[in-house]
């Protein structure tokens, strides 16, 4: 793969925001911590370019310029990477995936020329974006003729408190597996506000605000079925928590098929782990390995309280308990 480096815009004017963006909490961290590290995640070098504030726990290369356009965090970036083709993020745009990222690294592309951040720029571009800007010219869009569509939900960005608000609004979410040892887990998604849907073997009454689809998700097309009418009585799915046994390989993919654009998966794995292989780019992919503790089983409380840890931390894995096996097998 080509080695990239991530650059994290902070620079903007935030005048429409009314206090600086890098600071806002989304989902219990600032937005500058979520665009490090998912950037982190995607690249092999991270920048944080634009304006150094006080409370931000990250080192800030100056852009250097009076402007706030940020061509200016681009050509900062591009002068400070190691490596020949920079992954430039606006901090407000939390619903990016690191896939998404890495995919735009490795077509050295933007979404469409029209939208040039979040995108990747080569260093080869340097000098034209030098060019513009001493002739006057801040904008971004023709410099970069290399395109890679994304779903226009990834690029959703938060101008204002009340988008901020809006992206962060508790939606819909799946829980597969969970009237056993996960349905602590659908019921806290429910009491968070997430209109909840269970798909489970068997049924169970799990309170309020939560569907529960009786069904063997050993079934490709009743699970297909099952996810649609789902998606029709209560929205797009944003998270999808599942905890899928070996004996059904074409179920996890079929969940990640249906999420929306910036989704979280979180799958949670017992003895055997087999990873979700080709995540669909538009998806956060997390796995939660599950161990024991003091040498006995977890409980179920165990369990869910370290889902839902997974889901509060949004981190690529998560292990819950003592567990010596990482790898996957």
């Amino acid at each position: 793969m080509t080695p990239l480096t991530g650059v994290l815009l902070v620079g903007g004017a935030s005048k429409r925001f009314g206090a600086p963006k890098a600071l806002a909490r989304f989902r219990g961290e600032a937005l500058a911590e979520r665009g490090h590290r998912l950037l982190a995640e995607a690249c092999e070098e991270v920048l944080v370019v634009g304006k150094q504030l006080d409370e931000l726990p990250l080192d800030v290369l100056d852009d250097g310029a009076s402007s706030r356009a940020p061509v200016h965090g681009v050509i900062a970036g591009l002068r400070g990477a190691r490596h020949d083709v920079a992954v430039v993020l606006p901090v407000d745009v939390p619903l990016m995936t690191p896939g998404a990222l890495r995919a735009l690294g490795d077509a050295a592309a933007v979404p469409s020329p029209l939208i040039p951040l979040p995108g990747a720029y080569p260093r080869a571009l340097l000098p034209v974006l030098e060019a513009r800007v001493a002739a006057g010219e801040l904008s971004l869009r023709g410099i970069n003729p290399a395109t890679l569509a994304l779903p226009d939900g990834l690029l959703r960005d938060a101008d204002t408190t009340q988008a901020l608000r809006d992206l962060e609004r508790p939606g819909h979410a799946l829980v597969v597996g969970g009237t056993g040892m996960l349905a602590a887990t659908t019921r806290a998604l429910a009491d968070r506000g997430h209109a909840v849907t269970c798909i489970a073997r068997h049924g169970a009454d799990l309170g309020d605000g939560i569907g529960v689809e009786r069904l063997d998700y050993r079934d490709p097309a009743g699970l297909r079925k099952a996810l649609a009418r789902s998606i029709e009585a209560r929205g797009p799915l944003d998270l999808a928590v599942c905890w899928i046994h070996t004996d059904a390989p074409e179920a996890p993919r079929i969940v990640a098929d249906a999420l929306a654009p910036g989704a979280r998966l979180v799958q949670v794995f017992g003895t055997r782990v087999w990873p979700l292989a080709d995540v669909p780019l538009y998806v956060a992919y997390r796995r939660v390995l599950l161990g024991s503790a003091d040498g006995r089983w977890l409980s179920h409380e165990e369990i869910s309280s370290g889902v839902l840890n997974a889901v509060d931390t949004d981190r690529p894995l998560t292990v819950v308990g003592d567990r010596k096996e990482q790898a996957s097998d």
